[in-house]
């Protein structure tokens, strides 16, 4: 499904190796910046990281090589394996995550076609360490394993309007919908949407997929093509979901009943448009702050690599269930938290949350989104 992020024609592509065309400059440096630890030292390696989100996020970093790093098919953002014992998700609290988060769809703001390095045989591979987020919709998403296969293939048929999640938003408009199709296939879904137009999936480009998805009943179509596959392969798409496969495994802080029941009347005070001192007078302090201009904030990873797409720049994170020691690290699967976004208009544009009592937040329209986010309309 790699022409969903692609624009023009993909002949004379090399598999093997992103072109300026394929990766976008921010998700480039993504990759680099979440595997630089592997051959640097601490110290440095805090140093350029501060740097590097710093300018990934204005998108002006040049797409860098690294001999010592050979590219790789796409996979989940997140994917990390080791050996470390990790404590595995009821049916129950998979299938309560799953459908949280495919209601989030519109929340996913970040979405990378290429997001793993392979480091050379010659470097030592690093201890077992969790991972840096990428997005917390999508990560979760591709971490619970087939508990997100119902939510998402019922979400196939969403058209909605949500903010163009992709590194390189190109051609289209992705719906709800669409970005759900995207994630199937990130998950291991094949891609059956070439079939239903009758065309060579070689010829395939990004505008295309948009157009006919948006004809007549071909939206339900794709919806029983991807559950009749499903059906046929019951064994796609992962094993059941693991909290993360490295230490630490130790709760570091957990609200109580009354302090959850506050926290959720806190929230739903919340309106789009406030500003960050009002927001801040009804939740208090937050756990974490994310801004674009210190970078000592941005070891905490709220905005994500991309956030000038969607002109954020202030993050607060809340946390009501704690487990990883980094922030910027934190678990989707297992640490529950909110998260308010701000723009550079110094709006409330959206809350993120995994906690089934307290309400996420997302433009509705275009329209509105365009008003948060940059202060006017088309």
């Amino acid at each position: 499904m790699r022409y969903l992020r692609r624009n023009g024609d993909p002949k004379g592509i090399d598999k093997n190796f992103p072109t300026s065309g394929e990766k976008g400059v921010c998700e480039g440096w993504a990759v680099i910046v979440s595997n630089l630890g592997t051959i640097l030292s601490k110290a440095y390696f805090t140093a350029m990281k501060h740097l590097a989100i710093v300018l990934a996020r204005l998108c002006i970093l040049p797409l860098l090589v690294l001999s010592t790093y050979s590219w790789s098919a796409p996979m989940a953002a997140t994917t990390d394996p080791s050996d470390a014992p990790g404590a595995v998700l009821s049916n129950d609290q998979a299938a309560e995550l799953a459908t949280l988060m495919c209601g989030q769809i519109s929340n996913v703001s970040t979405m990378l076609s290429i997001i793993k390095i392979e480091s050379s045989k010659d470097v030592p591979a690093p201890p077992p360490k969790e991972p840096f987020l990428i997005d917390d919709v999508y990560d979760a998403l591709v971490q619970l394993g087939p508990y997100s296969l119902p939510c998402l293939t019922d979400a196939l048929t969403d058209t909605r309007w949500m903010p163009d999640p992709r590194s390189e938003p190109l051609l289209g408009s992705p719906l709800v919908g669409d970005v759900a199709y995207m994630i199937l296939g990130d998950k291991g879904v094949s891609d059956v949407l070439p079939e239903l137009a009758h065309k060579n999936p070689n010829e395939m480009i990004m505008g295309d997929s948009y157009i006919w998805a948006s004809t007549g009943n071909h939206r339900q179509q794709l919806q029983d093509a991807v559950r009749a596959w499903i059906a046929a392969h019951p064994d796609c798409c992962g094993e059941p979901p693991t909290v993360r496969t490295t230490a630490p495994s130790l709760m570091k802080f957990q609200m109580s009943d009354t302090e959850l029941v506050r926290t959720r009347r806190h929230f739903r005070k919340l309106r789009p448009g406030m500003n960050p001192e009002a927001v801040l007078s009804i939740l208090g302090k937050p756990d974490a702050i994310d801004r674009t201009s210190d970078p000592e904030q941005s070891e905490a990873n709220l905005l994500g690599l991309c956030a000038a797409n969607r002109n954020e720049n202030v993050a607060y994170i809340y946390f009501v269930e704690r487990w990883a020691d980094e922030i910027g690290r934190r678990d989707p699967l297992r640490d529950r938290y909110a998260i308010v976004y701000f723009s550079a208009e110094g709006k409330l544009t959206r809350v993120f949350s995994n906690v089934s009592a307290i309400t996420p937040l997302f433009p509705a329209s275009e329209t509105e989104w365009l008003k948060l986010a940059w202060g006017h309309e088309k």
